[in-house]
């Protein structure tokens, strides 16, 4: 058999953001006698730009059904063909996690039918997937009191399904093979986790870990990040595995793992204690009753029927590849925050706002030599940050550059811009403006007016146009000079400095009492 050889260059190290999750839920539910075991499934879109075995875009939020190819499809006779950037993010989450990366994996058809399902199968990795081990820790950085490890029990490559649409037409269920073909890695937990809290906790910090790594955007409100959790009570004194377990299906928030969880908890309890045995089934989680309910009975590995898929060879990784690998791997989360707080005179949640974008701390650094890590930060949180809200873009791969946005803080800070004015030349920067920001100023005529005499001069022509408004302010009226300060700064088309504007202003204002 072919295999698919791993031994290219590793590809660079993207900065991806972490913050800590702070539980502003109700404590988990608790009986007394009973205590519960958790496991999580967490299935992960990949920051590829191609679909898994096709080369389809894998862009989200498409017109419906463009990004799909006949292998996609399911059409007889199309071919699958592995992505290698695929199995190289997939490889990049498995050293993050400090797993083991498998030298040899291969992939399974897992069959079942859905509308949802155009090949009638899912090619995924149930027997010899791509990474093995690896374990998160839990702490105090987290809103744990005390530290936990959960441990992974695998990590595979699969494809995602296509998505269906329901409600459009009453009786219909509409299809779109965009997201069919996707690339998935999932994430299999062991179960360690003991209550809900945990399992939010551990859904946050992979959440944070993966993007901050560059494998995935894992926006829970786009479908990148779903959670499936298997969850099983057992009274104590009793082996932790032997309870019945049950999976909850597609918790697509924090707030509804943590409230699917301890719903499931309360109701196997319930169960056990009047004398009935739990079911193993697959459910659901209704947030408005904060109930679960049944939606199939679950089914066993052999429901299945895997097979070995044998339209895609082998994968055979070698050691060197996986050395350099390693070494592209930025800072962990944790080792970024105990360094930066310190370092910039930064608060926990100052260093959670940067590492919620990717590429932002190392922006950051590299913005602030020099300059006042406060100001710096504050630009890039409230102005950068909403620009490309607006844009719907990230940092990385953004037109703004470092020495841009630096030119603009020393701009503003040296008084040789205003306020807006700086806002205006980001906005510029972000529509992929060259010119320098000196070119800029004297482009939209913005050099600051420096001379006090000229700016007098429009001054006393300000309050004997506007008598009424002197009289106001002389009268005890103060906010007045506002009013004045806005009339030079319209009158010197923002040419002047909002301070020295406000000096000169009220220096007049005083003189006529």
């Amino acid at each position: 058999m072919s295999v698919h050889q791993i031994t290219g260059t590793a590809p660079h190290a993207l900065a991806r953001s972490w913050r800590q999750y702070t539980s502003a839920a109700s404590a988990d539910q608790t009986t007394a006698g009973f205590k519960a075991t958790i496991g999580l499934e967490l299935h992960v879109q990949l920051l590829a730009a191609q679909k898994l075995f096709s080369a389809a875009s894998a862009k989200w939020n498409e017109p419906p059904n463009t990004n799909v190819n006949v292998a996609d499809a399911g059409f007889p006779g199309a071919l699958p063909q592995l992505n290698p950037e695929c199995v190289q993010l997939a490889a990049r989450a498995i050293l993050a996690l400090d797993g083991q990366i498998q030298q040899r994996s291969a992939f399974d058809r897992k069959h079942y039918f859905y509308a949802d399902q155009p090949l009638g199968y899912q090619i995924t990795q149930q027997h010899h997937p791509i990474g093995r081990g690896g374990y998160v820790d839990l702490g105090s950085l987290d809103g744990l009191e005390y530290v936990k490890r959960i441990g992974i029990h695998q990590l595979q490559l699969e494809q995602d399904t296509a998505k269906s649409i329901h409600g459009v037409y009453p009786g219909h269920v509409l299809v779109d093979l965009n997201r069919a073909g996707v690339a998935l890695i999932e994430i299999v937990s062991k179960p360690d986790v003991d209550t809900a809290d945990e399992a939010v906790m551990y859904v946050r910090k992979m959440q944070n870990l993966l993007r901050h790594i560059g494998v995935s955007n894992c926006n829970m409100e786009e479908g990148s990040l779903r959670c499936d959790v298997n969850v099983s009570v057992y009274r104590d004194g009793e082996d932790r595995l032997s309870g019945t377990r049950c999976e909850l299906k597609n918790l697509n928030s924090l707030k509804v793992i943590r409230g699917a969880v301890n719903a499931e908890i309360s109701r196997q309890i319930a169960v056990v204690q009047r004398g009935d045995n739990v079911e193993q089934e697959t459910r659901g989680y209704d947030a408005q009753s904060d109930t679960t309910f049944v939606t199939r009975t679950k089914e066993a590995a052999p429901d299945y029927r895997y097979m070995p898929e044998p339209d895609v060879p082998e994968i055979h990784i070698n050691e060197s590849w996986i050395t350099r690998l390693r070494k592209t791997l930025p800072e962990t989360p944790e080792a970024v925050m105990s360094r930066m707080m310190p370092q910039y005179g930064l608060v926990q949640e100052d260093v959670e706002t940067m590492l919620g974008e990717p590429g932002c701390t190392a922006f950051f650094e590299q913005a602030v030599v020099g300059r006042d890590p406060k100001r710096v930060l504050s630009w890039i949180t409230s102005e950068v940050f909403g620009q490309l809200a607006y844009r719907s873009q990230r940092l990385i791969g953004s037109s703004l550059t470092v020495p841009q946005f630096t030119q603009i803080i020393d701009a503003l800070s040296s008084d040789a811009i205003t306020s807006g004015q700086a806002k205006q030349l980001l906005i510029e920067f972000m529509d992929g403006e060259q010119r320098t920001i000196d070119e800029l100023i004297a482009a939209h005529g913005w050099e600051v007016i420096s001379d006090d005499g000229k700016l007098r001069v429009i001054s006393k022509q300000l309050l004997d146009t506007h008598p009424k408004e002197v009289a106001r302010y002389l009268k005890g009226q103060t906010r007045r000079l506002n009013f004045f300060v806005g009339k030079l700064m319209q009158a010197t088309n923002g040419q002047a400095k909002p301070q020295n504007a406000s000096e000169i202003m009220k220096e007049l204002l005083e003189a006529r009492r």
